[in-house]
């Protein structure tokens, strides 16, 4: 579907331009937007959006693939960038750590009508935080198992 793939292109090119304030207006009222450890309504995107680019302010997207589906689109893609402000995980915060970092994500979008009604981004946290020089060995397996839950 050729209006899931223009709206990812669109919300990717917003994230890096970082005008984010206007990403619900890509969403349908009903809609959500889910990464493990949170689900967001539209309204709610740019707030989250912003601490990712408040942690790594140069954050770049290298897609590496994408498929189309029947009523939307999945995209394989990259993500660097350097962690110069506080990153907020499911474990809480993480002080700037000043390591530049890559990560996987894998981003599935649905759409609808010209709007998207789901995106669900699964990316690895462990991967992540590990990458960042965090230690997950202290968490207990439930606390572990929690944080690193994909969305639902």
């Amino acid at each position: 579907m050729r209006d899931a793939e223009r709206l990812v292109e669109q919300q990717y090119a917003m994230l890096l331009s970082r005008d984010v304030a206007r990403l619900p207006d890509l969403y349908a009222p009903e809609a959500f937007y889910a990464m493990p450890g949170v689900t967001v309504r539209p309204i709610e995107l740019p707030a989250l959006l912003r601490t990712w680019t408040g942690a790594f302010p140069d954050l770049r997207v290298d897609p590496v693939g994408a498929v189309r589906t029947g009523g939307g689109a999945a995209v394989e893609l990259r993500l660097t960038g350097t962690h110069t402000g506080t990153l907020h995980s499911p474990y809480g915060t993480v002080a700037p750590t000043g390591r530049t970092v890559t990560w996987e994500v894998a981003d599935v979008v649905r759409a609808r009508k010209g709007r998207i009604v789901a995106w669900r981004s699964y990316f690895d946290w462990s991967q992540l935080l590990d990458a960042l020089g965090v230690q997950l060995e202290g968490l207990s397996r439930a606390a572990q198992h929690d944080a690193l839950a994909l969305p639902v």
